[in-house]
């Protein structure tokens, strides 16, 4: 199971490396789960970076968008805005998918947390503005829903055109939906404020 020279287990068992135990007859024997603890472990999969696999992050954006564009006006929730709080919405809308973007671009921890929370602050912003349009909770909500659908079916997409390995792509679909889990959670706190 290891690979390894029987000489070899029974130096690691004298070293302490391996747990160990001596039948009445004076052979050794190990646990299962003492071999099974020895054995590499599969690394979980990286998520790799939307520049890594050949996609812009502009790129993404501007299909994202697109996706929007048509299919927004068959929303019931859409009529309930004048032309200034459309212009509002979809300003910091398109601010917070590009930060969204940029987490999924970016590398490091620390600026991926950045963004999302500039992301988060953008949602209790939408909270907010949607409460003073006269939106109840559960029609923002719909709202939200109704742009994380596409967001994630972006990504999906992306995924699929790029052949991204399917680990990979697994990784990368918990990311962003980790982070809007998080923007629809300060969604609701600002609606509530």
């Amino acid at each position: 199971m290891l690979g390894v020279d029987p000489d070899t287990l029974r130096r690691w068992a004298d070293n302490g490396k391996i747990e160990v135990f001596t039948t009445p007859g004076g052979h050794r024997r190990f646990l299962r789960t003492s071999i099974d603890a020895m054995l590499p472990r599969a690394k979980p999969a990286r998520r790799p970076s939307l520049s890594s696999i050949g996609e812009a992050p502009d790129r993404i954006a501007a299909e994202f968008r697109k996706r929007v564009r048509t299919e927004l006006s068959d929303q019931d929730w859409r009529a309930r805005f004048d032309e200034r709080s459309l212009r509002w919405f979809r300003e910091r809308g398109m601010r917070m998918s590009d930060l969204l973007l940029g987490s999924l671009d970016t590398a490091r921890r620390s600026g991926r947390d950045q963004l999302i929370a500039q992301a988060e602050s953008l949602g209790r912003e939408y909270g907010a503005e949607a409460k003073r349009a006269g939106l109840s909770l559960g029609e923002a909500t719909q709202a939200f829903l109704f742009f994380r659908a596409r967001f994630m079916a972006e990504i999906a997409h992306v995924a699929r055109r790029r052949n991204v390995e399917t680990s990979q792509a697994a990784a990368l679909f918990a990311e962003a939906d980790t982070a809007l889990d998080r923007i629809i959670l300060s969604l609701i706190a600002g609606h509530q404020a």
